[in-house]
């Protein structure tokens, strides 16, 4: 964060490792948990932060493994047709 200035509070210790938890849960730090959180019950808007889980770039031998099969597509499609009839 750029342009942030320090604040010292005193809260539950309880809720500190609820917020720590949060915070590792988001992959995320203590201070950047409490930030969006606060901003977010004052009803200030943020941009949302970018997701970069699982963004790596595979070769083209993985992308080939990670494809699915014409038996697995099957399988889907006949779950999804399912699906669709029970509604």
């Amino acid at each position: 964060m750029t342009g942030t200035v320090s604040l010292t509070i005193k809260i539950d210790p309880a809720l500190k490792e609820t917020l720590k938890s949060f915070a590792i849960e988001h992959n995320t730090t203590l201070s950047d948990e409490v930030c969006q959180r606060l901003q977010s019950s004052l009803g200030t808007s943020q941009p949302p932060a970018i997701d970069s889980q699982h963004t790596e770039e595979h070769s083209e031998s993985e992308e080939a493994s990670l494809q699915l099969t014409s038996s697995e597509l099957k399988q889907i499609r006949a779950l999804l047709k399912k699906q669709k009839k029970k509604k």
